[in-house]
């Protein structure tokens, strides 16, 4: 029987259990009176007391040691899960205690057994506390922030949370918003005919869904139409505001609608409608009950949530949805699509009369939940608060020291490159002030080469050892890639066996940033053959059709974890200060990262793409965005709707002193004449794949992304993410340990496309020509590439002249569309999470 290393926490918690006995046999005797009333109290009754409350309180320390190692079992000599194991110990009075407990495989309980000794007498104690396995859940979310499932223009690509029989928590509200265009939108309040499947994109499905701080869609203002759209502007004048004015009511995204079941069949067979266009098998009529409602009211459209009251009712009927598409804010001419149909005040969050909020017409909401055969399988607020997994340093010196024995601990970089965080809004910051600091030196792993310390192959096979296979830890102090370099898989060498594979539960737990590096079978080019198909980037899975299952991975980290293309190459230090260089406390480019060269084989040359994480469990921190739970690096998605783009990416393609030349008919803003491209040029050398031919891509993006546009349609803006796998926030420690970092606070904070602080950079040495006629003002050829040259043609406000990101760089192109799925049947027993408490028992004692 093996006997527990307590830590720093459990150190402490026997002291308190010292304490506590005091405490506990003082109140205890105070309010028994014993001291001042004549009762005949034997000393030994007193001792007994004294000796239950000390052994009842000893089960503190076995579970402080549990809780240290994340509820896991510790292991033996033999690298399996011990089990049995005992903690004991004694206080200054002469009690001795000791607890024994036993791990139940089957009920995934320990069970313990306290018991105590003093001068004659004993005392005993049982107690259990259940396990539950990072494999419970699809989604596990102790934060407070919204969990947002967000689709843009493209009908083909959907958002998804399908669970199968596992659960899905979020603390936060669940809020979705859709932008999926209607090629008939209407123009009055009677409706109009809906994309089938196309709206129906955004899936959630589990045994259990709870969404703590409700459901809702997104909120959009309503800003005015313009006078070009008279019908809009006169249906909408109750509700729209004129562009820089306060806003008057607020609507939601349109259209997308959340499609909420508890069938996986269903909501699996509908992602792969939405994907491939299919109108079967499920249609409309079949899904009509679980659409969630746009108004938790009933009525006729326009819906008024300030004038409703919750009496049941709800409006969910698609094709009577008000979806308006139209240009607005006069002369700038941006455009908007909206969700019309029911109108909420701009107060509305705080008045509790949002539209499509569970909490505000908690009525409606049940109403439409029973309708949609969810009571039992849905919850909000109208159940309990579940405890969120925490995490301190002690948990992760558990898993060091696990690693130690039975896996791998890196503590400098191993296969190290150097690669300099331009994604990173804090290494900009730093490197602003400072150009001489230091790039990060990552650590590679390769997994066909990796070695675990007392690893035997052969336990992973023997049906006598199933229940006691221990999950494996490579522990990283450094950041670190995880390279996929075999497109059958992960270990494919060292697991070769499936049965074993589907055994193999595998830790990778970072105190700095992971990096998953994909392998990618297909290296043809969209602009070569087939533009309408994404090439495949997999992350243990296999690519090559032998099927070969995934093995089970963890990533546990307080950092973000980043997705690599295998094509991906690092920035070191040179090439950082030569097309990067900074000074005068400011970052003054030459290239940005959708002209730098090393994307020729990589960006430039695939495009769009999709990205498959298979078999993994994500476990991070809450402050992360749990949106975007992952950060794709480097080059993955070109256009998009932001009006900057015209002029930010105009002025990265120039040089000082050299025009910009139009390609005729064309604006400047769209096709222009490659320029300089000697030397550190801001273009790619002649001849790469970034060109269309000769000349410079439109809108000054690679010209792939076109190419694939060109037949997927225009609303393709990202890559996709398909992650089958979980994904679980918990709340890391703030207590700081002497010699180590913050857990709290996250080294690094990502930055998307232009959008990081505008302070850091300065291209008043590039230049632009502005001449579309809409968003901003016409600007000359040389016009410097300063703010204050980015003019709205029609000012928002006194304060906002002006366009920030319209002069920034963009630093990373990572956007993605994500659906998340169960992971394989198999994928169980794959390492403890959360430990919850069973009653205390007291069995016998003896005087």
């Amino acid at each position: 029987m093996g006997r527990f290393h307590l830590g720093r926490r459990g150190q402490g918690t026997l002291l308190i259990v010292s304490v506590l006995c005091v405490v506990g046999v003082i109140v205890l005797m105070t309010s028994l009176d014993v001291f001042t009333k004549d009762y005949n109290y034997k000393s030994i009754d007193f001792d007994q007391v004294l000796l239950d409350e000390a052994t009842s309180s000893s089960f503190a320390v076995m579970e402080s040691a549990l809780s240290r190692r994340l509820w896991e079992p510790p292991p033996d000599s033999n690298c399996l899960k011990a089990e049995t194991f005992s903690v004991d110990g004694s206080l200054p009075n002469g009690i001795t205690w000791k607890v024994d407990t036993t791990f139940n495989f089957t009920t995934k309980n320990f069970e313990m057994t306290a018991t105590g000794k003093y001068r004659r007498l004993t005392s005993t104690f049982k107690k259990r506390v259940k396990v539950l396995d990072v494999s419970d859940y699809l989604l596990f979310s102790g934060s407070d922030d919204e969990v947002v499932l967000g689709r843009n223009y493209d009908p083909t690509t959907p958002a998804a949370l399908i669970a199968k029989d596992r659960r899905i928590y979020t603390q936060g509200p669940l809020q979705a918003y859709g932008m999926v265009p209607r090629a008939n939108p209407n123009t009055d309040w009677s409706g109009s005919t809906s994309v089938f499947p196309g709206e129906w994109g955004t899936i959630i499905q589990g045994d259990r869904m709870q969404f703590g701080g409700g459901l809702y869609y997104r909120s959009y203002a309503v800003p005015q139409p313009n006078p070009s759209n008279a019908t809009l502007l006169g249906l909408l004048s109750p509700y729209s505001n004129a562009w820089g004015t306060p806003q008057k009511t607020l609507s939601s995204f349109g259209g997308g609608s959340m499609v909420i079941t508890k069938d996986s069949s269903v909501a699996e067979t509908l992602r792969d409608q939405v994907i491939n266009g299919s109108g079967t098998p499920n249609t409309k009529a079949s899904l009509k009950n679980q659409v969630y409602p746009v108004a938790l009211f009933g009525g006729n459209p326009p819906l008024e949530s300030w004038n409703a009251s919750d009496s049941g009712n709800y409006f969910n009927d698609v094709d009577r949805y008000s979806i308006f598409y139209y240009n607005y804010a006069g002369a700038n001419n941006f455009g908007i699509r909206i969700n019309a149909t029911c109108m909420s005040k701009p107060d509305a969050f705080d008045a509790k009369k949002y539209c499509s909020h569970s909490e505000h017409f908690p009525k409606g909401f049940k109403q439409w939940r029973k309708d949609a055969g969810l009571d039992g399988y849905l919850y909000t607020s109208d159940s309990e608060v579940v405890p969120s997994p925490s995490m301190n340093w002690d948990n992760l010196e558990a898993l060091e020291d696990d690693a130690k024995l039975c896996g791998q601990v890196i503590s400098t970089p191993v296969s190290a490159y150097e690669d300099c965080a331009i994604w990173d809004n804090n290494f900009l910051q730093s490197y602003a002030g400072n150009s001489s600091t230091a790039c990060a030196k990552i650590s590679r792993l390769d997994m066909e080469s990796l070695s675990l310390n007392n690893f035997n192959p052969s336990q992973l096979t023997d049906a006598s050892l199933s229940d006691r296979l221990l999950r494996r830890v490579v522990y990283t102090k450094v950041p670190t890639e995880i390279k996929q370099s075999n497109n059958a898989g992960l270990m494919v060498s060292a697991l070769s066996n499936n049965a074993a594979r589907q055994k193999f539960a595998l830790w990778i737990v970072g105190e700095d940033t992971i990096s998953l590096r994909g392998a990618q079978a297909d290296t043809t080019s969209p602009l070569d053959t087939d533009p309408g198909r994404l090439r495949e980037v997999v992350f243990n899975k296999d690519s090559t059709g032998a099927n070969k299952p995934g093995i089970s991975m963890v990533l546990l980290s307080p950092e973000q974890v980043h997705l690599l293309s295998p094509f991906y190459v690092p920035m070191d230090q040179t090439y950082m200060n030569q097309r990067w260089p900074s000074s005068g406390g400011k970052i003054k480019p030459i290239i940005h990262n959708l002209t730098d060269p090393r994307y020729e084989e990589d960006g430039f040359k695939y495009g769009y793409r999709r990205f498959y994480l298979n078999n993994i469990s994500l476990i991070t921190t809450a402050k992360t965005n749990v949106s975007a739970p992952f950060v794709m690096q480097g080059l993955w998605s070109g256009p998009d709707s932001g009006a900057e783009q015209f002029i930010a990416n105009g002025c990265m393609v120039s040089t000082s002193g050299q025009p910009v030349t139009a390609v005729a008919p064309s604006s400047v803003t769209d096709y222009a004449q490659a320029g300089y491209r000697g030397g550190t040029s801001p273009l790619p050398a002649a001849g790469s794949k970034y060109y269309n031919g000769s000349e410079l891509p439109l809108r000054f993006y690679p010209n792939v992304f076109w190419k694939q546009m060109s037949v997927l349609g225009p609303e393709r803006q990202e890559s996709d993410l398909l992650l089958t796998g979980i994904r679980i926030y918990v709340n890391f420690d703030a207590t700081v340990i002497p010699g180590k970092r913050d857990l709290t606070t996250p080294l690094h904070a990502a930055a998307e496309s232009r959008y990081q602080n505008p302070a850091f950079f300065d291209i008043s040495h590039k230049h632009f020509t502005y001449d579309r006629g809409v968003y901003y003002k016409p600007k000359p050829a040389f016009t410097p590439c300063i703010q204050a040259n980015a003019e709205y043609i029609v000012p928002a406000s006194a304060s906002e002249t002006t366009a920030p990101y319209a002069v920034n760089p963009s630093v990373n192109n990572g956007r993605y569309v994500f659906v998340q799925t169960s992971p394989d049947s198999s994928y169980r027993n794959i390492g403890s999470i959360v430990g919850v408490d069973q009653p205390v028992i007291e069995t016998r004692n003896t005087k």
